[in-house]
């Protein structure tokens, strides 16, 4: 019976001993509560020793046991897709325990924005005339290699620093296609139109109003004057305006509604150039018959 109970007792001492010996992994943590998808981030499952293996299961459908020889165990991981994601690190082998924390990962940051880059064409006046300067705006940053077309048959390779202004004079009246194209690394292609008209073109120059003062309630008669055919918008100082296209110069109606002093605009557009104002007086009937 002593022998047995001897036995029994150092197989009891046995398994205290081989339990009191195993490691337990008790924490893990990422690097960082969120990512970027693709970047690397590092799991760290911590805890008691021995430990001779953890098995980290990225929650992504990837999990794999790392033989190492003691805790902590740092891992890499990076996720391709975007998500929330828990981590889970366990212990294996003589090592026991489980551990979990989560991470949240994003889509890719946004791209640097590139070095050098054009950003807008424009020109000086809008409408060029013939046999006079027209300035060519190149708007960007950084520096730059780009051919210009000018749209008349002619181009030019440029370089340098942007912004740049380019002058270009034009031979005929007509429309012109310009671009600009730039050379890698440079970015950031644009066309634009440019009309040249013919000297003394396309222009507003003032504005005539019949009668003055007017009355309300009736119709007034403004007439857009100047040269060419000409988009533009006219303003009435009543809140209301139109826009119109028409050889000048152009006749248009309008009825005020209340007395008062009204400032009318008519302002090109597109290839047509200049401004007109002018003020006009509108009256009650009543007050027109005690002048």
């Amino acid at each position: 019976m002593r022998s047995f109970a001897a036995l029994l007792t150092g197989l009891f001492l046995l398994i205290a001993s081989a339990a009191a010996s195993a490691g337990t992994v008790t924490a893990v943590k990422a690097s960082a509560e969120s990512a970027h998808v693709g970047a690397t981030i590092s799991v760290t499952a911590s805890g008691t020793n021995p430990c001779g293996a953890a098995h980290i299961d990225y929650g992504d459908g990837t999990a794999i046991t790392y033989a190492i020889t003691g805790l902590p165990t740092t891992q890499s991981h990076a996720y391709q897709k975007a998500g929330a994601y828990k981590i889970v690190a366990r212990g294996m082998g003589n090592c026991d325990g489980e551990a979990t924390t989560r991470i949240e990962v994003t889509g890719p940051p946004p791209p640097p924005p590139p070095a050098s880059e054009i950003t807008a064409l424009s020109f000086t006046p809008k409408a060029g005339v013939v046999q006079q300067p027209v300035a060519i705006n190149i708007a960007g940053h950084g520096p730059c290699a780009y051919t210009i077309s000018y749209g008349d048959g002619n181009q030019q390779d440029m370089t340098g620093a942007l912004p740049q202004r380019i002058n270009h004079t034009y031979a005929v009246a007509q429309r012109y296609t310009v671009t600009v194209a730039p050379a890698a690394p440079c970015v950031g292609k644009f066309t634009e139109v440019l009309q040249v008209v013919s000297r003394g073109g396309d222009r507003i120059t003032r504005l005539t109003i019949d009668p003055e003062p007017a009355l309300v309630g009736r119709s007034v008669a403004i007439v857009v004057d100047g040269a060419g055919t000409c988009g533009y918008r006219i303003q009435f100082g009543d809140g209301n305006y139109e826009d119109r296209s028409r050889p000048l110069p152009d006749r248009v109606r309008h009825v005020y509604n209340a007395p008062g002093t009204y400032v009318i605009v008519a302002e090109a557009a597109g290839a047509c150039e200049g401004r007109a104002q002018r003020s006009l007086d509108v009256i009650a009937a009543r007050a027109q018959r005690f002048r």
